[in-house]
């Protein structure tokens, strides 16, 4: 169980890296639509390459993503105590 004094400081980090773990999943969903017209003219496995990164580029940052954010959530829990051992 975490101690009292630690939650502010736990809570802190916590939300900072949540947020700093969204930003490359929240600026590919802005910059890969506006190079999509761009890409489309090109094919990859007979798809538009702008239809095909948006269907699996995207998820596999989101995979990328949590799996960061569950690597470095972990260790938070560890600096904090707020870990639980299984």
């Amino acid at each position: 169980m975490i101690e009292w004094s630690e939650r502010k400081a736990y809570w802190r980090h916590t939300k900072v890296q949540m947020l700093t773990s969204l930003l490359p999943f929240v600026v590919a969903l802005i910059v890969l639509p506006l190079y999509a017209d761009a890409l489309n003219s090109k094919r990859i496995l007979g798809m538009p390459l702008g239809y095909f990164l948006a269907c699996h580029g995207l998820l596999v940052i989101a995979l990328v993503t949590v799996a960061v954010f569950v690597n470095r959530q972990d260790a938070i829990d560890h600096w904090h105590g707020a870990h639980e051992d299984i």
